[in-house]
């Protein structure tokens, strides 16, 4: 039976948060890090994005689905970011190994 509503997915991110990264252990899943304490893709986040600024890549991924007819749209969401006080760049979160 078919579940009403939408599809879609869950993103978790055990290298990148806390939260989850207890949900990961609880699976069984590996932390997995895709961006670098640079700021920039490494290798698991696909070899054509290594070495990529994130934002670069954010923007090389929405096109590469928009190429391919799989971009559905983007959504406005609120959330908290720290910021410096002297405006550095957005730090990359990280969990400690």
């Amino acid at each position: 039976q078919q579940v009403p509503g939408p599809p879609g997915a869950v993103k978790v991110t055990p290298g990148h948060s806390a939260p989850d990264l207890v949900l990961a252990r609880a699976h069984g899943l590996s932390p997995l890090s895709v961006i670098g304490d640079d700021g920039t893709m490494c290798p698991p986040g696909g070899g054509w994005l290594q070495g990529v600024p994130r934002f670069v890549a954010r923007e090389q991924v929405v096109a590469a689905l928009a190429e391919r007819g799989l971009f559905r749209g983007v959504q406005d969401h609120p959330m908290t970011l720290p910021m410096c006080r002297y405006h550095c760049p957005l730090p990359v979160p990280s969990v400690p190994p």
